[in-house]
């Protein structure tokens, strides 16, 4: 090869490879999600996505967050009363919604989010409502009742919401609390730094190489042979028993004011005839010691299984989809509809003392 020739493939090559590279680079917010920086919320104690910035979510959905005060996403502003708990109007409920991505709803749209609907609901039946949306990606019980105590008062909370989707989640109730920052600032500083200056693509492409989609450190191989084979992952015995009372009981502890969980299982198609709970979750004897256990700690435990199986036997799924797999996803507009006016009407059943 002569040294004329190989000098136009070497920059044919380069040539291609930058146009593909600017391809990507203009046509990834189509496909890929944005990096937004965090900081410590100084209030929850966690960290969240700074306020004033747009989270683009491209999986399992297709939305664009606006992140609010606190990390809230899909809400830009709190009320005026903030943060003075005896100016909120007289009849007006405020609810902080906890949970987490189930809840959290970045892959629908903010006039969409489960905060929003119920106050949309609460609307048109004459009742005025403020949903706080405070659930994050990967939450459970023990992150939020470490948030409970901090935010009753600064944001003048009269009942607590949290969204349960599986069972587990609330188990981590009697976990030891941690109420040490949840960040390193230097760590957190270094992460706000690659997210405000590299670009989105690059470091999603970055993450799915050392990282796997379950954000487990990928093992790279680079040999020639058969792979070993890895001993399988432990899995909860069948016969494990919960003490559902004493995780109700520190449930309760948390707050003085009303609790709901709202019961969201995962649904999906048995058969062509049968929709079904996903089989992790409890059901029938099992859900109703845990309602049991709710009640005895004066805790309302709310399941809304038979509306979003009934609104899939109608063709109206309540959840998206996950690798292709309908129902198998996030909860999504569908889905937050459902649970809005059930969230709405299990306000209506309590009393609220007069601000």
């Amino acid at each position: 090869m002569n040294a004329p020739y190989a000098k136009r493939i070497v920059a044919k090559w380069l040539l291609g490879a930058l146009f593909g590279t600017l391809l990507i680079a203009f046509t990834s917010p189509l496909f890929v999600r944005s990096y937004v920086p965090s900081r410590l919320d100084p209030l929850r104690g966690v960290a969240v996505l700074q306020s004033e910035h747009l989270y683009r979510w491209r999986s399992e959905g297709y939305a664009t967050t606006a992140i609010g005060p606190h990390g809230m996403p899909g809400r830009t502003s709190l009320p005026e009363t903030t943060p003075l708990p005896e100016a909120t109007p007289a009849g007006v409920v405020r609810i902080a919604i906890w949970g987490d991505s189930q809840a959290e709803g970045v892959g629908v749209a903010d006039e969409q989010k489960l905060h929003r609907q119920i106050e949309r609901i609460a609307e048109q039946t004459k009742q005025t409502i403020v949903a706080l949306p405070l659930a994050r990606s990967g939450d459970d019980a023990s992150d939020w009742l470490a948030q409970i105590p901090r935010v009753e008062e600064a944001l003048a909370i009269d009942m607590h919401v949290i969204l349960v989707a599986e069972m587990v989640d609330l188990e981590a109730a009697t976990a030891a609390i941690d109420d040490s920052p949840e960040a390193d600032p230097k760590q957190l500083a270094a992460q706000n730094r690659i997210a405000s200056n590299v670009p989105a693509f690059v470091i999603q492409a970055v993450r799915r190489l050392l990282r796997s989609s379950d954000d487990t450190p990928r093992k790279l191989r680079f040999s020639v042979g058969p792979i070993k084979s890895e001993s399988p992952p432990a899995v909860m015995p069948a016969n494990r028993k919960t003490d559902w009372s004493a995780v109700m009981q520190t449930i309760r502890s948390a707050s003085d004011r009303p609790i709901l969980l709202l019961y969201s299982p995962r649904i999906h198609r048995e058969s062509l005839t049968s929709i079904v709970v996903d089989n992790d979750q409890p059901t029938g004897r099992e859900l109703a010691k845990i309602k049991q256990a709710a009640q005895a700690a004066e805790i309302r435990l709310h399941d809304v299984t038979e509306q979003l199986v009934d609104s899939a036997k109608n063709n109206q799924w309540p959840h998206g989809f996950h690798n292709g797999i309908i129902m198998q996803g996030h909860l999504n507009a569908t889905g937050y509809a459902i649970i809005a006016s059930e969230i709405v009407s299990e306000i209506e059943l309590f009393d609220f003392p007069v601000h």
